[in-house]
Formats: structure tokens, sequence, C-alpha cells
């Protein structure tokens, strides 16, 4: 094409695209720091109503812990995106417990809540670990040597050792809990130290990939991109400064692999070039984090002793793994229910002593010594093609058995009717980096199933505003 048509696709492809990329970097520099910006909230107020509170949808249940308070009074602790809330047993009354706990959403995103056996209680959120006492409320906990780009993923019991699992490395502390010791779980038998292409790109997008050097270049990417947006406007809105369009065009041409390059990673972890990365592995390229000693770097997710087969159950992001000791070498498990890309949420036993296993595909009741798997309702039998595009009711976000009379189960969006939620809780706040991790999906813009055409459509949008521009 001539250098003429090239320029016009350029001017109307990069009108269009500008707010929305320059949202794109600024959330993504948000994302990439989340320790930075994890004391920053948001109202829900001036958001979307889908991101409002309602019938304790969104994660705000996630789970509770039924205990004992200091008088020996029976009391429910919910628990979730919103911190903790204590009830009743008859979920009457609701009384914010965050006593203690940052003010920071991101403080509060509670993974689980558990009761060691000479009655204490401890909090594992996202972001650190946490011990309830007495008359003075909820204080950190520190565990030893914890990367600060790690994070909390599952809290459990078994006798009196407490387990916190992050999501690259196990930690455990006996009676009465005051010293922790930090565990680099060995790799599973047969594995072949392969990840997962879609991984690669992932980090390769946010720089994560060569660590705190690689992100810094990617946030300097970003501000690149976000220099484009605004010298490209503002030369639209006032032609006759010749200055902008010079600087413009050079920092267009001098960094265009670069750009190029973050936006064709960022549009290919969504549908459909996302679908054949995620179905083919390859060892990580070396010198990046994914070419840990740690196998398990980032894949950790839930924990569980059974009591049944005497041995731990490992849920990762590479399917379930069996463990005789928290030391010994992990045995995969073949068949195993289904769980959601994006993480399992509800792990505990039911009545009859089987498993209930919960993602954003369904709620699955899980006989292991039969070795079966059925699911929890009729409405838990479809699975999702594509990650959070899950039917209605199925993307089980929490769980409980602890309230008298009622089972209730959680759905991300529908939320639960076990009881009427506060009022009060409907607008808790929304962390800036949850917020930013909306606005760089799409989510905010789309909804959950929209987002993955929107970000196909915006990045064909970004591709070609960027190489048009060099053309031109």
């Amino acid at each position: 094409m001539k250098r003429r048509t090239w320029r016009k696709y350029h001017k109307w492809t990069g009108l269009i695209i500008s707010f929305f990329l320059v949202m794109f970097c600024l959330s993504g520099i948000v994302l990439n720091h989340r320790r930075c910006f994890a004391d920053v909230n948001v109202s829900r107020a001036v958001l979307p109503g889908r991101y409002d509170f309602k019938h304790w949808n969104n994660g705000l249940l996630r789970g509770t812990l039924r205990c004992k308070d200091d008088k020996g009074h029976d009391m429910v602790l919910i628990y979730g995106a919103a911190g903790v809330i204590r009830t009743d047993t008859a979920a009457s009354i609701f009384i914010d417990y965050n006593q203690g706990l940052p003010s920071g959403a991101d403080y509060r995103q509670m993974r689980g809540l558990v009761q060691t056996k000479n009655g204490q209680v401890f909090a594992a959120s996202v972001m650190g670990l946490y011990q309830l006492k007495p008359h003075h409320g909820w204080q950190s906990v520190a565990l030893p040597e914890m990367d600060s780009d790690d994070l909390l993923s599952d809290i459990t019991t078994r006798g009196d050792t407490l387990v916190v699992l992050s999501r690259s490395y196990l930690y455990y502390a006996t009676a009465p809990y005051r010293q922790f010791h930090k565990v680099e779980i060995q790799p599973a038998v047969g594995d072949d130290g392969k990840v997962s292409l879609f991984r690669q790109v992932w980090l390769l997008h946010s720089g994560g990939l060569f660590g705190t050097v690689g992100k810094l270049v990617v946030d300097l990417i970003a501000l690149i991109l976000i220099a484009l947006c605004v010298t490209g406007v503002w030369f639209w809105v006032r032609p006759k400064h010749m200055k902008v369009l010079d600087w413009h065009n050079k920092i267009g041409v001098f960094t265009i692999v670069l750009t190029l390059f973050t936006a064709i990673t960022g549009w290919a972890l969504r549908p459909p070039v996302m679908i054949p990365l995620t179905m083919n592995n390859t060892h990580p390229l070396p010198g990046t984090v994914l070419a840990s000693d740690n196998a398990w770097y980032d894949c950790l997710r839930m924990i569980r002793y059974d009591e049944q087969n005497h041995d731990w159950l490992l849920s990762t992001s590479k399917g379930f793994c069996s463990l005789s000791s928290l030391t010994s070498k992990p045995q995969p498990i073949t068949i195993a229910p289904p769980v959601s890309v994006m993480g399992q949420t509800v792990w505990q036993r039911d009545e009859s002593g089987m498993w209930l296993v919960g993602s954003f595909d369904g709620l699955f009741r899980w006989n292991r010594q039969a070795g079966q798997i059925e699911p929890y309702n009729n409405m838990m039998v479809a699975r999702a093609t594509i990650p959070g595009t899950a039917a209605a009711g199925q993307m089980v976000v929490g769980y409980s058995s602890d309230f008298t009379g009622e089972e209730c189960v959680a759905d991300y969006y529908d939320g639960t009717f076990f009881s009427a939620q506060p009022e009060e809780l409907r607008n808790m706040p929304m962390s800036l980096w949850s917020l930013a991790l909306e606005v760089h999906t799409g989510r905010i813009y789309a909804g959950a199933i929209g987002s993955f055409l929107f970000i196909f459509v915006a990045g064909l949008f970004v591709i070609i505003a960027l190489w048009s521009g060099k053309k031109s």
C-alpha cells in the first residue's frame, strides 16, 4: 500500500484504540508490582454494579471456620474477598472481624482460616499469615525467607502441625507455632521439567520471565506506548505542532520491535491463539524464572491431609499429587476431579467422607478409594471450554456446611442465599490491583465472556496501529 493509505490506517486505528491502550499500560504497571500498590483501595460504589457484593458473591464468601471465641461461645468466621466476618451458627448477626489487619483490600484477600488443636486461630491471606490474639485482633506472623513476589494460597492442619502453602513453597510449624520451616517440594515422579507455552508467553508479556529486571523493562515499554498515544492524539488536535510529530515518529520507529512484541504476546493470551499455547509444553528458556531449580515455582494451590489414605494431597496447576510426607516425592494422581485453570477454591470433606472439590469448573464429590467422581448437583455437569465462561451457578468460589441446617455453595456471580447479606458489605473496597486486573483483561468493559472478543479486537487494532505507523 501507499504511504498515504498506511497513514490513514495509523491515524484512525490509533485514535480508536488510544484510550484503551493507555488503560492497558497503566493497569499492566500496577499488575507488575502488586505489593507496591497493596495499600491502595478503590470504592466499589464508583464501579459498574456487577462489582458490588450481592448475596455473598464476587468471592465475599470463600469459606467458613466454626470455632469458639475466648469465652467459649460458638461462632462462625466467614472469610473471603473482604477479610473476615463474624457470625453465629444461625447466620443471624454479622460483625466485621478485621481488627489488626492492614486496611488494604489485598491484605484481606483470605485464602483460608484454621483453628489448631490448642485453640489458636490462623488466617492466610494472599499477602501474609495472621494469628488471632484475644482482645488484640489479628497479628502478622513472619514466614522464613519468603520471597517478596510469592503469594500465599492455602492453610491447613494435621494434628498439632500447621501447614501454610504459598504458590512456590510449603511452610510448617508445630505447637506453639513460633518457628516455621520452609520446604521446597520435590519434583513429581515422571516430571520432565516442561512448562506450557501459555505460561511462558504470559510471563514474557509481563516481563516476569526475567524477574524484576524484566518487569521494569516492560514497564518502560508501557510508558513508551503511553507517550505514543499522548503525542499522537495531541498532534491530531494541534496538527501544526510538528515537534510533537517528530518526537512521536522517532519514539515509534526506535521502539517498534519492543512495542509490537508486547502487543502480540498480550493478544496471544486470549482465544483463539491461547488455545494451542495451553496444549503444548516445552522446556523453559535457560536463565529465566521458569528454569528455577524449584519444580513447583508458582504452581502450588491447595493442600489437605487424607486421613483415609494416610497421605497428603497437593493441588497444583499441573494437577493433583499425593505425598506420603511433606518431604517425600509427589506421585501424580491420574483420576481426579476437573479444576479450572483459574485454580481450586473449595476442598473439604462432606458428611459421607467424600472430598468436595470446587473451582470455576463446578463442584464435585471425589471418592479416592473407589476412583469415583460425581457432580455435586445437576448444575455442575458441563465443563467450560474457555476459562471463565462456565454456566451460571457453576463458577464455584466458596462453600460452607458450618451453619445449622444449611449447606451453601457460593457462585462467583450469583453468590449464595443461605442468609441475607448485610447492606453495609455491598461496597466494601476493591484493591487497586484487582481493579487493574479487570481493566487489563477487558472485563471492566465487556464482562467475562465479552472480554475474549474485546481483547482479540483490541489487540488487532494495537498491532495494526503500530505496524502502520512504521510503514507510514
